[in-house]
């Protein structure tokens, strides 16, 4: 299933990749704050049953994170989130994990493809991002 959302006040559209899905972002009386989705699968006979997804983020906390790990097992997808790296000691830091997300793998992978198509997009608009602190920051 394949999910775009755009917000009514429009902000840019994110993107939950999946293969082929048609979705309208028509609604009527919806939320001021809420996206709108309509949500078929690529599967033919479902094609004919379209859903209306409307999410209502108004009340959902937001967090900073500057640093993430990601780990598993054959049964899920972890990603741990943090504000970053504190003093734990004399050459010690300690890595406080602020949230952590449970995601199955077919999830996660739909997360993975979705992070890369958001990069890219990023890269076209901004320009490269440069991931080694010692070039990024000139030294």
């Amino acid at each position: 299933m394949a999910r775009n959302k755009k917000k009514n006040d429009d902000k840019p559209a994110e993107t939950d990749a999946a293969p082929a899905a048609e979705i309208d972002h028509s609604a009527e009386a919806a939320p001021a704050n809420a996206d709108i989705e309509a949500v078929s699968s690529g599967d033919a006979a479902a094609q004919q049953k379209q859903v209306q997804l409307q999410i209502d983020d108004r009340n959902t906390p937001s967090a900073y994170s500057g640093n993430a790990r990601v780990w598993g097992t054959a049964e899920e997808i972890f990603l741990d989130f943090s504000q970053g790296l504190r003093p734990a000691g004399q050459n010690a830091l300690r890595l406080k994990i602020d949230h952590r997300v449970v995601m199955n793998p077919w999830a996660a992978k739909r997360l993975a493809v979705t992070l890369g198509q958001t990069i890219q997009r990023y890269e076209q608009t901004y320009g490269a991002l440069e991931l080694d602190d010692n070039k990024r920051r000139g030294s």
